[in-house]
């Protein structure tokens, strides 16, 4: 499969998850970035989150310090996820200054919850979370094969295990770099498709 392709098709499973109801910084996540750009920039790009208004570029948001530090870190603003979630602003700001409510919470305090819940804990519980450390599952390393192929005069790398992804290069390194590229495009689909298994519930769907 061309690395166009996979592109293609890695848009569409962003898409479809955030359709779906998760969230920018869930996606992101489950991809394995650190920055949100990518994701919100392309759902931004195809029309399903607004763009924002050139007067809400800057514009600072009475939030609290932790909060500003997580999207800091992702590469996000306040704004931004705002935006993401269909959100005002300012009344997402007058709910998050308080303790969400025991029967029920509001869509605010659910979002910050799900995308940033050790941030959520340390505001409204008063304590730090642990980090628990991910127990990696044991698996067998897929293969690679780099051939000459004489039909096309190219060096073909593919990953045997994965019989659609494969790539062409001038030499060993080219055709290398190449297959490296789809592969990785290959993982962030699988990822989304686990992702997307396990659908939201909760009702915050965008």
């Amino acid at each position: 499969m061309k690395i166009e392709d996979l592109e293609e098709m890695l848009n569409r499973r962003i898409i479809y998850a955030y359709s779906h109801g998760y969230s920018v910084v869930e996606i992101t996540r489950a991809l394995r970035k650190t920055s949100v750009d990518s994701v919100h920039s392309l759902l931004r790009d195809t029309g399903h989150i607004p763009v924002m208004e050139r007067s809400e570029y800057r514009r600072q948001y009475d939030i609290d310090p932790r909060l500003t530090n997580a999207f800091r870190v992702k590469g996000f603003s306040f704004g931004r996820w705002c935006l993401g979630w269909r959100f005002d602003p300012a009344a997402t700001v007058a709910d998050l200054k308080s303790a969400p409510e025991k029967e029920k919470e509001s869509e605010a305090h659910s979002a910050l919850k799900r995308d940033f819940p050790e941030v959520f804990i340390s505001m409204y519980d008063g304590r730090k979370t642990k980090k628990e450390k991910k127990k990696r599952l044991r698996s067998h390393p897929d293969s690679l094969r780099i051939d000459w192929n004489i039909e096309r005069k190219t060096f073909m790398a593919s990953v045997p295990e994965c019989p659609s992804i494969e790539a062409r290069g001038k030499d060993w390194d080219d055709a290398f770099y190449a297959l490296k590229s789809a592969y990785r495009l290959h993982e962030y689909i699988l990822r989304l498709n686990r992702l997307v298994e396990n659908r939201v519930t909760d009702g915050m769907a965008h």
